[in-house]
């Protein structure tokens, strides 16, 4: 359970529900933040903030492969919908917030409606979302992690 809180808290420290808020990105509303500074999970945006890791991001990740209801593998090349892995988690919104830190990491590329050119501000995308089309795929290779 440790190795969870640990997790969870990791993703707490480095994102923020919400639009950026660095010096750079003075562009609030609709307009795009500079490349790479958040991620547009549909329901909301994700900003990322002290310098996140990728190879901490792994670590954490497999020793939390044990979840508050559900065991998940994020790097099996399956993919994942955040109500599964909030079950993982314990929380879909922080699975949210995970998934938009591992897509800002280069760990997982993101599905969701915009992969269809969707509006994210869409009645339409909202449902698809709803209905878990909001999913990440790792690519990362599996054989590279170390498990315990």
């Amino acid at each position: 359970m440790n190795d969870l809180v640990d997790f969870v808290g990791y993703v707490i420290a480095h994102t923020e529900r919400g639009e950026c808020k660095c010096s750079k990105c003075c562009d609030k509303g609709d307009a795009p933040d500079p490349e790479g500074h958040t991620v547009d999970m549909v329901f909301f945006k994700v900003a990322f903030k002290d310098d996140p890791t990728l190879d901490e991001f792994k670590r954490l990740t497999a020793e939390a492969r044990d979840g508050e209801f559900a065991k998940v593998d994020p790097f099996d090349g399956h993919e994942h919908n955040y109500m599964e892995l909030g079950a993982w988690i314990g929380d879909q919104g922080l699975a949210i917030r995970y998934m938009a830190l591992g897509v800002y990491l280069g760990a997982f590329t993101l599905l969701s409606p915009a992969m269809l050119g969707l509006d994210s501000k869409d009645h339409e995308t909202l449902q698809m979302a709803e209905m878990g089309f909001l999913a990440i795929r790792s690519l990362i290779d599996r054989e590279f992690i170390v498990w315990e």
